[in-house]
């Protein structure tokens, strides 16, 4: 008797080139949906953050105007800027949570959710200073001492805590300054930059906002209007 060997045989595994439309749909979609989820996120911490600058926002002026520049920032124009304020405009900036590849690299930099507010005087400052933490995202862009001031070089380097770079032109008040980088330290999640000038925007700040329900807009502004009454007196 003989014994007869079963043999099986493999279906042939398709070509990888039969996968490749599969998977450029998908990334398609990964893509889309993270845009959409992205966008929805950036929205609704917009909005917060909104309604956080709410309280705060007479302190700048008595209306506003607001504007989203996309969806990782919002615009508020002061229409009617309180003294010492003749312009003034805060702007919301926003992580890129829209584009993934974009997000991941710059919050690798250090990149978070932060505000802007510029400001212009009714009567310009009288001296330039530059305050810089290069741990925050716009405080990487050191100043020069020697081209600070539009080729002034008698700029000083000043002697400033937790590592900030701080320069000052001649006459610069820089203990009002101090002032206000401390209390804004100690009422926000950091102060990245703060910059006083004679020409426009006269007084610009870059701060992180506080966690949720820590401390009142109007708290963290207050420093700001403050300085702004110190640099343009009647």
């Amino acid at each position: 008797m003989t014994a007869t060997a079963t043999v099986r045989t493999v279906p042939d595994m398709p070509p990888l080139e039969a996968f490749v439309p599969s998977i450029g749909i998908g990334l398609i979609l990964l893509v889309m949906l993270w845009f959409a989820l992205g966008t929805q996120r950036n929205i609704s911490r917009g909005n917060a953050l909104l309604r956080w600058l709410q309280g705060g926002l007479p302190i700048l002026g008595r209306r506003t105007t607001l504007r989203w520049l996309g969806s990782s920032a919002v615009e508020l124009g002061i229409v009617e800027p309180a003294p010492p304020f003749r312009e003034a405009t805060v702007v919301i900036v926003l992580e890129p949570r829209d584009v993934s590849v974009l997000w991941a690299f710059a919050r690798s930099r250090g990149r978070r959710d932060f505000v802007i507010v510029r400001v212009n005087l009714v009567r310009a400052p009288r001296f330039s200073m530059d305050v810089r933490d290069p741990r925050g995202w716009t405080g990487r862009s050191e100043r020069r001492a020697d081209d600070a001031g539009r080729g002034d070089g008698d700029w000083r380097v000043l002697d400033w805590s937790g590592g900030c770079v701080a320069l000052a032109g001649p006459g610069a008040d820089d203990a009002a300054v101090r002032a206000v980088w401390r209390q804004m330290s100690e009422t926000t999640g950091g102060v990245w930059r703060l910059t006083v000038q004679p020409m426009v925007p006269h007084l610009e700040v870059h701060f992180r906002p506080p966690a949720p329900d820590a401390v009142t807009a109007e708290r963290v502004l207050a420093p700001i209007r403050d300085l702004g009454a110190a640099l343009a007196p009647r």
